[in-house]
């Protein structure tokens, strides 16, 4: 009897769904019937296409969020606004102005050496101007003739900067020195460049090719670029530059910056440079004495100068 009973409940709700189904079908046939007689239909409103903020201007918003108000300065390259933080000297002497690079897309305070190294020179008698570096866009190869080269060869990669590309970012960054060179012309002393990663590898490019003006002092860390060929000739480039120069590296570089390790003190050998000095930096990444060694290195490099 319970079986029987059940089963009666079953057909019941099943012929319940199945009139529900069926009203909702025959609504729908007459919605449709009366579009096509000319009845306004609700047009769907599609989404709009947000494109994602690029690197730089997420390291932009980064540094106005969290770096101190006081050392913020806005500074313009070009028709372009980036950010830049300027530090003053701890003591009365001012030996000069150290413009800092950090590497392509990160502000100063993203690096742990760079955070702290503001800070050090500032104890050292420098003032420190601190930018953020443009980003480079990357362009597809699209010569057939040279990726066919650059794949039949296993030792090559693809990866390459293409000329117009070379030309746009070190003119980019030309904007970008012009701008804080200007602001540390109202500091009396010497002008330190300190670039890091693939910044001191276009910095490199750009002195050579007399684009950029010449420092008093050069500090290249870890320097690079995204490139093969180019990233062979940076030793020679380097080695060949009329300036001081101090050439930090460590166990914990990029790829691109460990494999021209050996090549750039061979080149500064080669081409006789002059206060050429290659320094390892020990220790693991994001070490606090590890990082604090670096004001030393450039304090000690810039005391053997005479400054």
């Amino acid at each position: 009897m319970r079986v029987f009973t059940s089963f009666i409940i079953f057909v019941c709700l099943f012929a319940i769904a199945l009139r529900s189904y069926a009203e909702e079908t025959s609504a729908e046939a007459s919605t449709e019937v009366a579009t096509e007689e000319g009845a306004t239909a609700p047009t769907a409103i599609r989404p709009k296409h947000i494109l994602p903020p690029s690197e730089y201007q997420v390291a932009s918003n980064d540094l106005l969020r969290y770096a101190p108000e006081a050392e913020i300065k806005s500074l313009m390259a070009g028709e372009s606004q980036f950010t830049a933080l300027i530090s003053e000297q701890d003591g009365s002497v001012i030996r000069g102005s150290a413009l800092l690079l950090p590497d392509i897309s990160l502000h100063p305070n993203q690096s742990a050496t760079f955070y702290q190294l503001r800070y050090a020179l500032n104890q050292y008698g420098w003032i420190s101007v601190a930018g953020i570096m443009p980003e480079i866009m990357h362009q597809q190869l699209k010569d057939e003739q040279q990726l066919k080269q650059l794949i039949d060869r296993p030792n090559n990669t693809l990866d390459v900067v293409l000329e117009d590309t070379q030309k746009q970012y070190i003119n980019q960054l030309q904007l970008v020195m012009s701008s804080m060179l200007d602001e540390a012309s109202a500091y009396p002393g010497l002008i330190m460049l300190v670039a890091q990663g693939a910044t001191a590898g276009w910095l490199v490019e750009g002195l050579a090719s007399q684009q950029l003006e010449m420092p008093d002092v050069l500090v290249l860390i870890s320097p690079y670029l995204p490139d093969q060929k180019l990233n062979q000739k940076l030793p020679a480039k380097i080695a060949q530059l009329p300036v001081p120069i101090l050439d930090v590296w460590s166990e914990r570089d990029n790829p691109w910056a460990k494999s021209t390790v050996l090549a750039r003190k061979k080149a500064s050998k080669r081409y006789l440079t002059m206060h050429y000095r290659q320094r390892e930096l020990f220790g693991f990444r994001g070490l606090e004495t590890t990082d604090a060694r670096l004001g030393k290195e450039i304090y000690g490099y810039v005391t053997y100068l005479g400054w």
